[in-house]
């Protein structure tokens, strides 16, 4: 299966960029998302549940990032199974700056179905994967708009009017306002060096294997009201099919109302 496309964000790249890398964003914007865990570096764990028919179950999976050029380029791979087959697959990802505020977003990638999923049917899956893969760059458009509204705000209310950049800003981006209460922990401070008894210093040894990880690998539950679950994701889906085709409103308008004089003008004639 053979997925490709793109996406435009009014937003400069850094900021698109920013967005994609934050664990608490790509938690509520990957479809179904119950859980993501940091588990290396550039490397997650995730569950997700997606009830769309076609792929409807739960999977357990493996993403990892590599071959990272900040802010334009990244690959990815991906392992994952569930209880009606499995999936694997590896893609790319670029972001090409068009203007100060217009980015677009350039994926593709290949990916191996087998299991019962695989009996579902290539158009029925490439249907699916690109219902999903569009629903999650929505959500993330909109993250991005969230990240950026409080401190465009802000720098209005301290300069009357002008947006200037606000003073403090997490890893080159102003923080989220819905994402405030789970923001990452800020990176922790090097060990200090450890004084001999002559006095002059000595670094410390590095951690050993087996140990904690590093405090700003976590683990993200995703709040039930905050996942990009069915319910948002068909509303999505039937918001599109109707911008795509804004005639059919009025097609399913003038049908309701000839079916109602219809139904009168039957009642008329019985009476």
């Amino acid at each position: 299966m053979r997925i490709a496309g793109n996406y435009n964000f009014a937003a400069p790249r850094e900021e698109v960029w920013a967005a994609m890398n934050d664990p608490e964003v790509l938690a509520r914007v990957i479809p179904g998302c119950q859980k993501l865990e940091q588990v290396g570096e550039h490397e997650f764990e995730t569950t997700l549940n997606i009830r769309l028919q076609a792929v409807q179950g739960t999977y357990n999976g493996r993403v990892r990032i590599e071959d990272l050029q900040p802010p334009v380029h990244y690959r990815l791979t991906i392992d994952g199974k569930g209880s009606n087959g499995f999936l694997k697959g590896e893609g790319s990802v670029d972001l090409r700056q068009e203007t100060t505020s217009l980015t677009i977003i350039d994926y593709g990638g290949e990916a191996q179905v087998g299991g019962t999923i695989a009996s579902v049917g290539q158009r029925l899956l490439d249907g699916a994967a690109k219902t999903l893969i569009n629903q999650s760059l929505k959500a993330l458009a909109a993250q991005i708009e969230a990240r950026t509204r409080p401190a465009v705000a802000e720098a209005d209310a301290e300069t009357g009017g002008s947006h200037a950049a606000p003073e403090e800003v997490t890893d080159g981006m102003p923080q989220p306002a819905p994402l405030q209460a789970g923001a990452p922990a800020p990176a922790a401070a090097p060990s200090p060096a450890a004084p001999t008894p002559s006095g002059s210093p000595v670094s410390l040894p590095p951690a050993q294997a087996g140990s904690h990880p590093p405090p700003d690998w976590r683990t993200i539950a995703v709040p039930e009201a905050e996942r990009l679950a069915e319910g948002r994701l068909v509303r999505g889906i039937v918001t599109d099919f109707l911008q795509a085709r804004p005639w059919l409103f009025w097609v399913a308008a003038a049908f309701a109302i000839g079916l109602m004089f219809g139904r009168k003008s039957r009642t008329k004639n019985t009476s």
